[in-house]
């Protein structure tokens, strides 16, 4: 399917594959802390340094790249897709608010929105796989041998249900994070640096600055949902119950700040990456002839 600009979905989705899947595996070190920060609450990942340190002693360097195929795996299909529908969904919402040049940051933030949920939606169970490698810890044996047998097992044991576990908590997380990470981009990009302050839109400077803003949005707006997200895919056994269960659990138990247990080992990880990924992704449009964000 081609775009208003000539361009194809697949394309799009391409250069979206290729920048995430790669951010993805190197930053994979702080999604593994990050995951066991907002799982367990004892001493020895209570904090960043602590579960650094604790993975480090207990699992050598290899246990920061636990995940890292289903997190690179996931990275170039769910990723792909949230930003390759971004442009298209973005012209369909231009059109819905009648705003022809797509400049209205609503329809910018609506239209990463969506394509977050919709990317979410169909990619959850590699999303699940991926937080059950990373959870495990070295007193705990391998979940799965690999991640065919992972889903075989999960599908086995829970059927397709088992799969979908926790997508009310991956798409709220994956649309607020797609809205405040690529429509927050956008916005500041576009409507702020380029005709404000006379950036350049090509520029690599432009690209690096408005993303590392946007790195520090992303990262707020999606933890809270992120932890309800790593509670309810680690509830395999349904203890608690399902994501309005766990949000209540984590109020009444730690709080408001509860939501934001991991922040630093999130940002450590959403940072890196949003700057990473988008202006590799930014690279990869132009070096197939589309036009960047």
């Amino acid at each position: 399917m081609t775009t208003a600009d000539g361009s194809t979905i697949l394309s799009k989705c391409f250069a979206g594959g290729v920048g995430c899947g790669f951010a993805g595996f190197l930053t994979n070190p702080c999604d593994v802390i990050k995951v066991r920060n907002q799982q367990y609450a004892d001493v020895k990942y209570s904090t960043f340094r602590s579960t650094a340190i604790s993975i480090f002693k207990e699992e050598s360097v290899l246990g920061f790249f636990k995940g890292a195929t289903a997190s690179v795996l996931r990275e170039c299909t769910y990723s792909a897709l949230r930003m390759g529908l971004y442009d298209p969904i973005k012209s369909q919402y231009s059109i819905l608010f009648n705003d022809e040049d797509c400049s209205s940051p609503i329809v910018k933030w609506l239209s990463a929105f969506t394509s977050g949920a919709i990317g979410s939606a169909i990619f959850n169970p590699i999303d699940v796989v991926k937080v059950r490698f990373q959870s495990a810890d070295a007193n705990k044996p391998p979940p799965y041998t690999s991640i065919p047998n992972a889903f075989y097992t999960i599908y086995t044991e829970k059927g397709i249900s088992g799969l979908y576990i926790g997508t009310s908590a991956t798409v709220t997380r994956a649309a607020f994070l797609t809205s405040a990470q690529l429509g927050s981009y956008d916005v500041i990009k576009n409507n702020i640096l380029v005709p404000m302050l006379g950036f350049d839109k090509e520029s690599n400077n432009t690209h690096f600055i408005a993303s590392f803003i946007a790195s520090l949005v992303t990262t707020t707006a999606a933890n809270p949902a992120d932890v309800v997200k790593t509670r309810v895919m680690n509830d395999s056994n349904g203890v608690v119950g399902g994501a309005a269960d766990h949000f209540k659990d984590i109020l009444k138990t730690d709080g408001p700040m509860g939501f934001m247990r991991g922040w630093t080992a999130s940002y450590l990880r959403i940072g890196p990456h949003t700057v990473i990924s988008l202006v590799m992704i930014e690279k990869v449009r132009q070096m197939i002839g589309i036009g960047s964000y």
